[in-house]
């Protein structure tokens, strides 16, 4: 989970006396809008396509470097490279060690198929989305209740729904039919915002509230 295992190495860097033209090439190539400016191997800063478009000359040198020179350590979490790509809006971000050494850097692309596998979005199962007052979440009795139903969290993500103030809890689990962990929740009065189980299983689900309904309705 360290920047330094997700580097990606082959993309290209800039020095100072590369044209504009040259530049703005090399963002083309590799469908980038951010490259970085390095002197003698040290990383100096970041230049954007956006920059670069403000020059006259295509035929400019890129000059002195700009003070815009985001970066994160290769011993730093990769929760703080999202945080930076996100808030900065980069395609890139460059990957320094102590001495600012540029390594390499973590791209956009890169961080879409690491968090997919981080959220095993690819794994078999389902998704189930909850929603709840922050002050009323304990995961040691979501994990129970999930765990009761033979069922395990393959991963757990959370946020605050920004209109209502309420958390959202997106959890994958290992069952493909998640009907019991579903009536698990309500029973325990949990709110099941959504659920997102195998196509067919949902008209399982349906079949089989509708034959409970009838069987009470005769009864």
């Amino acid at each position: 989970m360290l920047a330094k295992d997700f580097i990606t190495k082959e993309l290209p860097v800039l020095k100072s006396f590369d044209t504009v033209e040259y530049a703005l090439g090399l963002m083309d190539d590799f469908k980038l809008k951010h490259l970085p400016l390095l002197k003698d191997g040290i990383y100096q800063c970041l230049i954007s396509e956006k920059d670069l478009h403000m020059r006259i000359e295509p035929t400019d040198e890129i000059g002195e470097p700009v003070l815009f020179a985001p970066s994160i350590k290769d011993n730093s979490h990769l929760h703080e490279a999202m945080a930076l790509l996100t808030r900065y809006q980069l395609s890139i971000l460059p990957v320094i060690n102590i001495d600012g050494v540029y390594l390499g850097a973590i791209t956009r692309e890169k961080l879409v198929d690491i968090l997919t596998e981080f959220c095993s979005a690819e794994a078999i199962g389902s998704l189930i989305v909850l929603e709840l007052l922050p002050q009323d979440y304990t995961l040691t009795d979501i994990a129970r209740i999930i765990e009761s139903n033979n069922a395990h969290v393959l991963s757990l993500l959370s946020h605050i729904d920004a209109a209502s103030g309420r958390l959202h809890l997106i959890i994958k689990i290992d069952l493909e039919d998640a009907s019991p962990v579903i009536r698990s929740f309500e029973r325990f009065n949990y709110t099941v915002l959504y659920y997102f189980i195998e196509q067919g299983l949902v008209d399982d689900v349906l079949q089989q509230r509708m034959d409970e309904l009838l069987h009470y309705i005769n009864i």
